[in-house]
């Protein structure tokens, strides 16, 4: 727990680091302008608490139209940024990072008034953890096609729930959801199957290395024994047979070596 911990920290900080250096590069209006897609990012963060209030208070509508403008701002940060060339790692984890709080954020007290919702809260944050896991794991996980369209989906439904009580958004808050739901279900097995083989290459590309060095290892005590060997005649017999032992050893290692790592990328490509 307490490595799993640490490696959270260590995250955390390197995030921190990422935005700092951002800001440093801030030198020119131009470098100002680059970051008005983090500026829209930021922005939900801002509107949520509004958002949770107006809920609670029972302004469900006045609620719902903050809750569209926060999402129109979550569908131009992305092209913003690609429009100024101002495209960033930070700028990508922030996003991610801030979809998560809002959507937690807005949807817990809404909740309240539409229990239905709990199974895309549920879905979502399980998405969320298994991307953290792979963080952690450090197989720098990204957003795939089909996670973008959840998305969009889910920001939509949670739109939809402010305005269920208005004619005919019922029928367009079941849609939605069922949609959503299905879109997270297959999300969260697109990332479970793309880390999990992300995985297994790493201990792949671990195990291989480990075997390079055994053999170096290996061709280290042959070269000492033959130098021993050559420079002295008087040297025993059970020194020869282990250097002839050695040499077996390698010969027999290089021919599993290649069944091994033939075996590791079958299982990959499985």
């Amino acid at each position: 727990m307490k490595e799993v911990y640490e490696k959270i920290k260590e995250k955390w900080m390197l995030f921190i680091n990422e935005g700092k250096e951002d800001l440093k590069k801030i030198k020119s209006p131009k470098d100002l302008a680059k970051q008005i897609p983090n500026l829209f990012t930021i922005s939900r963060l801002f509107l949520a608490p509004f958002i949770v209030a107006n809920i609670l208070s029972g302004n469900l509508i006045t609620a719902g139209y903050i809750a569209l403008a926060a999402s129109v701002t979550d569908l131009i940060d992305g092209k913003v940024a690609r429009a100024l060339d101002a495209s960033s790692n930070f700028g990508a984890n922030l996003d991610a990072v801030v979809d998560k709080i809002f959507i937690t954020s807005v949807t817990i007290p809404l909740f309240i008034t539409n229990p239905y919702l709990i199974v895309p809260i549920i879905l979502d944050m399980t998405i969320a953890s298994v991307n953290g896991y792979a963080h952690i794991k450090g197989l720098q996980p990204k957003t795939s096609k089909i996670g973008k369209v959840k998305t969009v989906f889910l920001d939509s439904l949670i739109c939809s729930a402010f305005f269920i009580d208005i004619r005919n958004f019922d029928k367009l808050f079941k849609i939605l959801y069922l949609s959503t739901v299905i879109l997270q279900v297959r999300t969260l097995n697109d990332y479970c199957k793309t880390y999990e083989t992300s995985d297994k290459k790493n201990n792949y590309d671990k195990k291989n290395n480990d075997l390079e060095v055994n053999e170096i290892e290996e061709q280290n005590k042959v070269k000492t024994l033959s130098k021993t060997l050559e420079s002295n005649s008087s040297v025993t017999n059970s020194k020869k047979e282990e250097l002839e032992s050695l040499k077996k050893i390698i010969k027999d290692y290089k021919e599993n070596d290649v069944h091994v790592i033939d075996n590791e990328v079958k299982h990959i490509k499985k």
